[in-house]
């Protein structure tokens, strides 16, 4: 029987190249996204399965959720995520809701909704939390580490929920990769590229991490059967410096 896997967010960055790689090793692979142009152009390019969902809103993942319900799930790589530079005296409410909205409540309340699909495949979870959640950034990510932060504590404090279950979560902590995501950490490309100059020089490894590296890191961590509760540092070495 063909494993089935969904990867949120996997229209760009580490989404994309988790769903490429899923997609290379047999999978039946379904992305989500929020921007429906850029999700059906990368479902045709990979040649998987579309489907639109915005993971800040609870009827969006309901929805979601419906196909697998059926058929169920091996696979759950949660990768969609924001996250906007904001200095601690800029922060909005609005910011602090869309944050949390999509980088916490999205995946918990997508978990929820899935649970029978996983469980009836005893499938496999991987978050796609960061390494900002436990080093010190200097680009104005606090709130976003706050989000990171969460992440992290519900995938530990969820395993006694659902091992009884058969299933397995682990979360992945990327440091600098070179994403879309990544891009807008700048004001302008000049700006955001001049940013990654500087900060791979301060990255032990001398550079900043490709999508692939991450994404190779994440499947291996769904095919580790003895892990979970887990979160690996993909960095380059950032947090041990």
């Amino acid at each position: 029987m063909k494993k089935i896997a969904l990867v949120t967010g996997g229209n760009s960055g580490i989404g994309h190249a988790t769903a490429k790689l899923l997609k290379e090793k047999g999978y039946d692979v379904f992305i989500s996204g929020r921007d429906a142009n850029r999700l059906q152009k990368t479902a045709n390019e990979l040649g998987v399965t579309s489907l639109f969902a915005d993971m800040s809103k609870p009827e969006d993942l309901q929805k979601l959720a419906i196909p697998f319900l059926e058929t169920g799930l091996d696979v759950l790589v949660c990768n969609a995520g924001v996250a906007k530079p904001i200095p601690i005296p800029d922060i909005k409410w609005t910011d602090f809701f869309e944050s949390f909205s999509t980088n916490v409540w999205g995946p918990i309340f997508l978990i929820k909704e899935l649970l029978p699909a996983l469980e009836k495949r005893q499938g496999n979870i991987s978050i796609v939390s960061s390494v900002v959640a436990q080093t010190m950034e200097k680009s104005n990510l606090c709130l976003y580490a706050a989000t990171k932060g969460a992440v992290n504590a519900f995938v530990c404090n969820m395993v006694t929920e659902l091992t009884p279950k058969g299933i397995r979560i682990n979360a992945v902590a990327p440091g600098p990769i070179d994403t879309p995501m990544f891009d807008k950490a700048g004001s302008s490309p000049e700006a955001a590229t001049e940013f990654k100059r500087l900060l791979a020089s301060e990255i032990p490894l001398g550079r900043i991490g490709k999508p692939e590296e991450v994404a190779h890191v994440i499947v291996a961590q769904l095919e580790a059967t003895y892990v979970t509760g887990s979160i690996w540092t993909v960095d380059g070495g950032v947090s041990v410096v």
